[in-house]
């Protein structure tokens, strides 16, 4: 900026200087009348004046350059300087272009990695949910193998009860079993997300839903297809599988129209559970059935689901209490059922008593020795899907 000024300042004052000088000889070459090239004085002291005031600009404009580079580069290299300034410019908006290409890229990975999360996260959940299953069929397998025990080192346990607690034992043992392998599978499905193979187990529920009742048979077969079509988007974005025309579901057109039909003015809305005809592992189509039931209310809440007296004929042949217990579990299961409470396909279970609420109850109907009436009601309402969550009140007989 300073240099900028000086040069102003000394083209002002070379001016003044140039108008001074010019004006000068001029009046001297009018006042001694000198000639040139013929022309009469008057004409001649305008040329010399002229000429004068070039040459004076001239020597300026050749000094200021030899003085200073930015008037060269001014007078001289300002095409060079423009060129490398739109050279530059180009540069520049080819590197804004890639910046926000790379921009779009982050943004785009970066939504790949929060589903990828959120993925990951649903499978934990399940994960959690089936390892508080296998903990609670744990703490079951416990008291049973505790009873065992008991019973075996009890000379006067009789050898049937010996028998009844080997078998509880041994259907617990298999559905802890059929537990971890649910829980390995959860385990691969996780690192599935990022290995690329999901296998799905037969029978396992993919989906389910409820449908209203008085549905003509059109509006069935469109709100079937419409659970195919959200089963097939949920399983497609849980496998990892990027094309969204991708077909992972598919069923065979007998079942859909047998489906179709059960649903057909029904005069009560339907339960639709949509389940794996087989095991599946990625890459092949999923094909799947139809498990459809009346979707009504069995129990009330409040209601009793299953009551029975500890000292009646039914467990007077269990001396051991925790098997009672056990066996009163069993029994509420079985009556659920009955009742019409949908198990699940794999594990085979309806619903379940927390794991402190069992130990309580046992320990209540040991304080009783047995004589108590265990009386199991509904939580909350109770519907075809279930499950079953009860409360368990131990009144003595």
């Amino acid at each position: 900026m300073f240099v900028g000024i000086s040069i102003i300042l000394v083209l002002i004052i070379m001016g003044g200087l140039i108008a001074f000088l010019g004006d000068k000889i001029g009046s001297k070459v009018g006042k001694k009348r000198l000639t040139l090239f013929g022309l009469r004085p008057k004409y001649t002291s305008v040329i010399v004046t002229i000429i004068s005031g070039t040459l004076i600009s001239f020597f300026t404009m050749a000094v200021l350059a030899v003085a200073s580079e930015n008037v060269r580069v001014a007078l001289f290299g300002l095409n060079k300087l423009y060129a490398e300034m739109d050279e530059l410019n180009t540069e520049i908006a080819a590197k804004n272009k890639a910046l926000d290409e790379g921009q779009r890229q982050l943004q785009a990975r970066t939504k790949e990695v929060a589903e990828m999360e959120k993925k990951t996260q649903d499978i934990s959940a399940e994960l959690s949910r089936v390892e508080e299953q296998r903990n609670y069929m744990e703490s079951q397998l416990a008291v049973v193998q505790e009873a065992y025990d008991r019973a075996q080192a009890n000379v006067h346990a009789s050898a049937e009860e010996i028998k009844e607690l080997e078998q509880t034992r041994q259907e617990l043992t298999g559905t802890i079993s059929k537990l971890d392998e649910e829980k390995t599978i959860l385990i691969q499905s996780i690192a599935a997300i990022r290995e690329g193979t999901v296998l799905f187990r037969a029978g396992q529920i993919l989906s389910t839903a409820v449908v209203d009742e008085h549905m003509t048979e059109d509006n069935a077969a469109q709100v079937l297809s419409s659970i195919l079509r959200d089963i097939n988007t949920t399983l497609r974005e849980r496998l990892n599988i990027q094309d969204e025309n991708a077909i992972v579901v598919r069923v065979l057109r007998k079942d859909f129209e047998d489906a179709v039909q059960k649903i057909t003015q029904s005069p009560v809305k339907k339960l639709i559970r949509i389940t794996a005809a087989e095991n599946i592992i990625l890459g092949e189509s999923t094909i799947v059935d139809f498990d459809i039931h009346d979707n009504v209310r069995v129990y009330a809440s409040g209601e009793t689901v299953f009551a029975a007296d500890m000292d009646s004929e039914a467990y007077r042949g269990y001396k051991n209490h925790d098997v009672k217990v056990l066996h009163f579990l069993k029994d509420i299961n079985a009556a659920a059922a009955a009742k019409g409470v949908l198990p699940d396909p794999i594990t085979g279970n309806i619903g379940q008593l927390d794991t402190r609420e069992m130990l309580d109850v046992i320990q209540r109907v040991k304080e009783l020795d047995g004589h108590c009436r265990l009386t199991a009601t509904a939580k909350h309402d109770i519907y075809t899907a279930g499950p079953v969550v009860i409360d368990v009140a131990v009144t003595p007989t």
